[in-house]
């Protein structure tokens, strides 16, 4: 019979599942279809890659910042006034870069502004939901999402009167963090801490490193755009689109390591290791067996128009992107390991060589040049990531037979 324990964690990996199921769903399968029927691949492909900044900058910056107090919490006493001023900080860098990158883009200055706000606002809901993290209520995290998700479907109804497609994303920001406010305890006054050094030390680090991982991510929107053109960002987008849903239900899994394993007190053993190492991979050979098998069909239900340009790249896109969500498990227990420098360390540099990879492969081969480097790159960081957690267990084990 299962204890107490493994029902709620079981119960809050379905919350946490559902809610980005929830809101992929939205996304995936309402608003870019019907932004696609109505305004064409081109219109899909440049909004995707604004999306794609704000997934790298404000995301990246607001989950360092949830994250350093996930992390930090196991050995310290932190609380929200700690976090003021790197909140502060943060929503300045966000709102200058990606103003002028939306300025540089559109030439538009009041898009820019706009633009700059938005990534405020995202960055701001990004971190907000550490509050369910933190009280490892993960109900509220399924409706937090749930408001995001309506928000988006009532932005979209607003795009459509007004042509103004950032409507869309503003209203569900928006009124997630707004339940934020009036619902949660993270924006609340505080005592402060005598934090500063560690504090900004492993916000640093973090910030980084997801900064990498999530420019990562988005890549391939960016160069693209950049090197073929907005119709092959749409093409890659629907392509790698049910491979990037998966991530939903691994992502979710990343959540729970970080706010479990970070709680005082918590240990991960070797044995559970390598259950979860087993389970992982058993996981990501099911989820590229139904990859393979849903694009076509996503294609043809969804974009038949494009079915026949981009069916073609469906096994060496699903599968490079399945290896990246499996190796991305293995570093969001590096990290609740407290194994802050070796995470940064491994994102940066995975991230640098996939980076100039793709720039030169894209340029040469396009959309193909994007797959294989994603493959190769992926496939070596899996690796790498499962030997540095089993080598840290191998060091204890002739750490203790010296003793």
């Amino acid at each position: 019979m299962l204890n107490k324990k493994t029902t709620k964690v079981a119960g809050d990996l379905i919350y946490t599942v559902m809610a980005t199921v929830v809101m992929n769903v939205v996304l995936q399968f309402i608003v870019y279809p019907l932004i696609t029927k109505h305004y064409g691949e081109d219109v899909t492909g440049s909004i995707l890659y604004f999306i794609g900044v704000i997934y790298v900058v404000p995301q990246a910056l607001g989950t360092a910042i949830s994250n350093a107090r996930l992390v930090l919490r196991k050995n310290t006493d932190i609380d929200n006034s700690d976090i003021t001023g790197i909140i502060g900080i943060s929503s300045a860098l966000t709102a200058v870069i990606c103003g002028i990158i939306g300025f540089i883009d559109n030439k538009d200055p009041v898009f820019a502004v706009a633009f700059g706000l938005f990534s405020v606002i995202y960055l701001l809901r990004a971190y907000a939901q550490v509050d369910f993290r933190l009280s490892l209520k993960f109900k509220g995290y399924f409706i937090y999402y749930c408001i995001i998700s309506v928000g988006y479907l009532i932005g979209l109804g607003l795009y459509f009167l007004t042509d103004i497609w950032l409507l869309i994303f503003i209203t569900g920001e928006a009124m997630a963090l707004a339940y934020t406010f009036f619902k949660g305890n993270i924006f609340k006054k505080s005592e402060k801490h005598d934090l500063k050094g560690t504090l900004y030390k492993s916000f640093t680090m973090l910030a980084f490193s997801t900064l990498i991982r999530d420019l990562v991510l988005q890549f391939d929107k960016v160069m693209l755009k950049a090197s073929v053109g907005e119709a092959a960002v749409t093409q890659y987008h629907t392509v790698s689109l049910i491979a990037k849903t998966m991530q939903m239900l691994i992502q979710p899994i990343n959540t729970l390591i970080l706010s479990y394993l970070t709680v005082k007190g918590a240990v991960l053993s070797k044995k559970n290791l390598l259950r979860f190492s087993i389970a992982a991979l058993g996981f990501g050979a099911v989820f590229y067996g139904l990859s393979v098998v849903g694009t076509p069909i996503y294609l043809k239900l969804f974009y038949p128009d494009m079915y026949s340009t981009v069916i073609g790249y469906n096994f060496i896109v699903n599968l490079g992107l399945i290896l990246g969500f499996i190796a991305s498990l293995f570093m969001a227990l590096i990290l609740s390991q407290g194994k802050t420098a070796l995470h940064t360390a491994i994102e940066i540099a995975f991230g640098a060589v996939y980076a100039v990879a793709a720039y030169f492969f894209i340029n040469s081969d396009g959309i193909w040049g994007l797959a294989y480097v994603t493959l190769a790159v992926n496939a070596v960081k899996l690796i790498f990531s499962i030997g540095c957690l089993f080598a840290q267990y191998i060091k204890q084990s002739a750490v203790k037979e010296e003793q």
